[in-house]
């Protein structure tokens, strides 16, 4: 079976990582057809259910269809695919342009022709159909899909910060925390560490889909703030104490993934530590509790505190991402 993964823009590399993590998180095998502008093509031997799996974890895409057919970048090219597919039931038809040179062929004709041609075998329902049919329009391809899971996107936004019952303002957004969850490929009931634990945005979004959470933070109030929202959520698998990073082994067996967000800039508590020995102190005990082959993925204020990492972890991949105008942080994936 064909799958095509619909990607947000929102980053330039978190968007297929996540989606290649999360295949990977759920034993799903795939071999790459093909990648382009906000899109994965990908084959696989999975029933529709594993596939839904994926969705309810990922955070930064739009929707996984099932790949029909896909033309070159022309409307006559694409009606004459169509007519060889047969469409049963109810149906609606909905086109998502992406291309960056476009021409007199708008998503409306689109929509409206390969509606035109399915009319014949089934009927148009836009409300409630059996079957959404959804194209993506190209510079180089057009593809023609089946939906199998719209990305619940709208709930991330309902979790940030200032809607949980703890709030500060030093916090990832859940969509980026969901992500950092799932690049360290943490699977159902497997333990998973946050050594600065902070408000708990981290551990909720693993928690949320099915993880082991223990979290730890210096400060006894930041702990007390997590565990209002680790309940607020219904998350019960959880373990959380106040200590030092440097601690943690003595507290903390081995764990399957460890995901983080490292103090910096003013705000942070650092306790009078220079930042650079925080961060090898936090990378030692990382290192000591993960388990061999398992990941950590942390986020970092610069390049050089990434290379920090590499004294006791291998280094998978980085995404850098822009904060403002003048702040970029770093999120490195590494290896035990």
């Amino acid at each position: 079976m064909k799958i095509l993964f619909e990607l947000s823009k929102e980053h330039p590399t978190l968007p297929l990582s996540e989606v290649k993590s999360c295949l990977n998180a759920e034993g799903i095998g795939f071999n790459e057809l093909n990648r382009g502008n906000g899109f994965l093509e990908i084959e696989v031997k999975a029933d529709i259910d594993k596939i839904k799996r994926v969705g309810e974890r990922m955070a930064l895409s739009f929707f996984i269809d099932e790949a029909l057919y896909s033309s070159p970048p022309n409307l006559e090219e694409l009606l004459s695919r169509a007519v060889k597919v047969e469409i049963n039931g109810t149906f609606r038809v909905r086109c998502w342009d992406r291309r960056t040179n476009k021409d007199a062929t708008t998503s409306l004709d689109v929509e409206r022709e390969l509606g035109g041609i399915y009319a014949h075998s089934g009927k148009v329902d836009l409300f409630n159909p059996d079957t959404e049919i959804r194209v993506m329009l190209t510079d180089d391809i057009w593809y023609v899909g089946k939906l199998i899971k719209k990305i619940d996107r709208g709930s991330f936004e309902n979790r940030k910060v200032q809607k949980r019952p703890f709030f500060s303002p030093i916090s990832l957004h859940p969509r980026l925390a969901r992500t950092m969850v799932n690049l360290s490929l943490i699977k159902r009931n497997e333990f998973l560490l946050d050594p600065f634990c902070g408000t708990g945005g981290i551990l909720l979004e693993a928690g949320l889909i099915g993880a082991k959470v223990i979290g730890s933070d210096l400060q006894q109030t930041m702990v007390d703030g997590c565990r209002r929202t680790l309940d607020a959520y219904g998350i019960e698998d959880y373990n959380l104490f106040s200590c030092d990073v440097g601690e943690i082994p003595s507290k903390v067996g081995k764990v399957d993934a460890v995901v983080t967000d490292f103090p910096y800039g003013r705000a942070a508590t650092t306790n009078r530590e220079s930042v650079k020995s925080l961060y090898q102190r936090g990378f030692e005990s990382i290192s000591t509790v993960l388990k061999d082959k398992k990941r950590a993925v942390v986020t970092l204020p610069t390049e050089n505190a990434v290379e920090l990492g590499k004294d006791t972890l291998n280094i998978i991949e980085v995404h850098p991402y822009r904060v403002h105008r003048s702040l970029t942080r770093y999120i490195a994936v590494y290896e035990r």
